[in-house]
């Protein structure tokens, strides 16, 4: 068996992927997204009581339908950061990443040498042993994404990006506009200007831009922008909105 970079494949495939943020800890949800033709989950550990064995269910569930899932955790511990990418992620977030010696910590968790310092092992990552040049093969496989969404971030935004090993570095607007004294209000110029300078800094280091969004049209002026990964909603978000919907046009129809 040979390791693959799920992700990159398909974003040099279409030019640009679509995901959603999982905080259900259900794996049925990620399975349904899959189904419907969801590129990736972000497996939300950081807003979620998510555990480990809950998570490892999730994974197997988009794997089946050929979805990349990719855990976000909660805080920046290399032992956490580990253990996810043993039991099989297919890479991983880190949110609140402020300078380049934040990524550098992380990629030193998350690659194997000499790019990085994880340890060796056994278990599902490896396939307990069915990929044959699981340590040559892994650095290349694991996609890393670094959260900007702080000042201090988008001040070091080169010295993140430059970080060899960082895939993508992903926009959180919300906890940007906050920090920087504008909480979401996307369209104040500081920070229009702010999430342009994050994704033209990513463009020249050669590390893919993402951005959170929260509506079909919204995700299509990113994409169109040059965003390539691109979130368009939360399952429990959508849930909630959806059966408010539904519960208040029932109402409705009783009123008439």
């Amino acid at each position: 068996m040979k390791m693959r970079n799920y992700l990159r494949e398909k974003i040099n495939e279409k030019g640009y992927v679509i995901g959603a943020f999982v905080a259900s800890c259900n794996p049925t949800n990620v399975e349904i997204l899959a189904m419907n033709g969801m590129d990736f989950a972000i497996l939300d550990m950081e807003h979620s009581p998510l555990g480990l064995e809950t998570m490892v269910d999730m994974i197997r569930a988009g794997e089946t339908y050929g979805m990349v899932s990719i855990p976000r955790v909660y805080t920046m511990e290399t032992k956490l950061m580990r253990r996810i990418l043993d039991v099989g992620a297919h890479g991983i977030m880190v949110p609140m990443v402020g300078n380049g010696s934040d990524a550098k910590y992380i990629m030193d968790a998350v690659k194997f040498p000499p790019l990085g310092l994880r340890g060796m092992n056994a278990g599902r990552g490896p396939r307990w042993g069915a990929y044959e040049n699981y340590l040559s093969e892994a650095n290349d496989a694991l996609f890393t994404i670094c959260q900007c969404e702080t000042v201090e971030g988008l001040e070091n935004i080169d010295k993140i990006a430059g970080t060899p090993g960082v895939d993508c570095v992903f926009i959180g607007t919300g906890d940007l506009s906050l920090d920087m004294g504008h909480p979401n209000d996307l369209k104040h110029p500081d920070v229009v200007e702010a999430i342009d300078k994050i994704r033209r800094t990513c463009e020249d280091a050669g590390v893919i831009p993402g951005i959170v969004t929260s509506t079909p049209e919204d995700a299509a002026r990113r994409i169109k922008e040059g965003f390539k990964i691109v979130t368009i909603m939360n399952d429990l978000g959508m849930f909630k909105k959806q059966s408010l919907l539904q519960i208040e046009k029932v109402h409705e129809l009783c009123d008439e």
